[in-house]
């Protein structure tokens, strides 16, 4: 199997469980809070990958320098960035946080052009635009068919989720140039461990009480078995191990595809029919994709 293939089916595995994510996810958030959910998605997650943390850490051993590089991109890209995310998706509309969304692979493809010096084929770029623009057809789709979604921008949640797309922008470009020669899982470990230490530290600051008994519920049990196993330990994982092996710019692409995923999710989970602007919508985003990624096979002589 080929480089380019593995990339490809690691990067498929991330978008299919991510894509699926928000649909699972949303019914909790009825009976928690996005940090209760994150604190319950990390206290399953770190205890689980802790042996790898610890196999990995003895046999690495890694300097002090290394270890504070490993925590402070962590911190940067996991528990600063999904604290920046949910707090302005508190601020703003899922269809505002969708349509700025969309511009994510466009700054993770503009910062490895710069900052890793990757070259982007003409055909790459026509695939990035094709993406991007049946994503804005996703996302303005619901305008077309409500004028009223106009008076419920928010500036403020809007600012705070363009500044989540630069920071895990800058995240996964930093993680292909520090992470390249670690195993993938032990940056995962590293990263859970933090991540449930830091919003351990968010709710007891704000005194918000989370007992255990919330897990209970079977809406905020399923998200959260969901997120802490197959959507943090399976597809962060893959998405870093993906992303190593191709360009960071052509890794961005399959973000596009989240949307393709979590339409037909949201249609068997919550009942909700996709619209004919949808649908033209995916098919325009799964030719992008189609057109930036595909190879041809070269016939040897």
């Amino acid at each position: 199997m080929s480089k380019r293939t593995k990339a490809y089916l690691a990067l498929l595995t991330t978008t299919i469980i991510w894509g699926a994510a928000f649909p699972i996810i949303k019914p909790s958030y009825d009976h928690i809070s996005p940090f209760q959910f994150l604190f319950f998605r990390y206290l399953i997650a770190a205890p689980l990958t802790l042996p790898f943390l610890i196999y990995y850490f003895k046999k690495l051993k890694p300097t002090l320098k290394q270890s504070i590089n490993i925590i402070l991109l962590e911190l940067l890209g996991a528990s600063f960035a999904l604290a920046i995310l949910y707090v302005g998706l508190a601020k703003t509309t899922a269809l505002e946080a969708s349509l700025i969304a969309a511009t994510s692979p466009v700054i993770t493809t503009l910062g490895g052009i710069i900052f890793l010096k990757e070259r982007e084929e003409k055909k790459e770029w026509i695939g990035l635009i094709i993406s991007f623009l049946g994503s804005l057809i996703l996302v303005f789709e619901p305008i077309f068919n409500d004028q009223s979604l106009l008076k419920t921008f928010s500036l403020s949640g809007n600012l705070i989720i363009l500044s989540y797309n630069f920071i895990i922008a800058a995240y996964y470009l930093l993680a292909k140039k520090h992470y390249k020669n670690l195993p993938k899982i032990f940056v995962t470990s590293t990263s859970y461990l933090i991540s449930l230490i830091t919003f351990s530290f968010i709710l007891a600051v704000t005194k918000t009480p989370t007992p255990l008994s919330l897990l209970k519920i079977p809406s905020v049990a399923i998200a959260t078995i969901y997120m802490a196993i197959p959507g943090s330990i399976i597809a962060l994982t893959a998405r870093i191990y993906g992303q190593n092996l191709i360009e960071a710019s052509e890794a961005s692409l399959f973000q596009y595809l989240q949307a393709v995923v979590a339409i037909p999710t949201v249609f068997f989970l919550l009942n909700q029919t996709p619209t004919t602007g949808q649908l033209i919508a995916i098919i325009v985003i799964l030719i992008g994709v189609f057109l930036g990624e595909y190879r041809p096979r070269k016939i040897k002589r």
